[in-house]
């Protein structure tokens, strides 16, 4: 009875901190985003988190784009897009509910700065 109840509490525990882990992923939630290049735009970067896999969308007046492998390392948040048949890459650096980096594709480079709105 003992050993069942400390795998019981053994297992609440992982999942607790496998929870919290989600919930304070820095990269997670919606960012409103402003890029800076041939044309500055606004957009919406949307990043989920499933089973420890990132995910999401980057939507604007270009229409909406699924991330293709978004990763965080540290505070270095990565990913790319493909627009029209063309892949653009991004860089960025998380600080606190802000972001900014760089972005580079085969039109169009330049930069970035977000702030995340959830």
């Amino acid at each position: 009875m003992n050993r069942a109840f400390a795998v019981l509490a053994m297992l609440g525990l992982l999942i607790c901190c496998a929870s919290a882990r989600t919930a304070e992923n820095p990269v997670v939630g919606a960012w409103k985003v402003v890029s800076f290049g041939a044309e500055g735009m606004t957009w919406t970067l949307t990043v989920k988190e499933q089973g420890g896999k990132l995910s999401g969308t980057l939507a604007g007046g270009l229409g909406e784009f699924p991330l293709i492998d978004p990763k965080l390392d540290g505070d270095k948040f990565t990913f790319k897009i493909s627009m029209d048949e063309k892949v653009y890459s991004a860089e960025g650096k998380i600080s606190g509910k802000s972001i900014e980096g760089s972005y580079k594709g085969p039109d169009d480079e330049g930069t970035f700065k977000g702030e995340k709105q959830s």
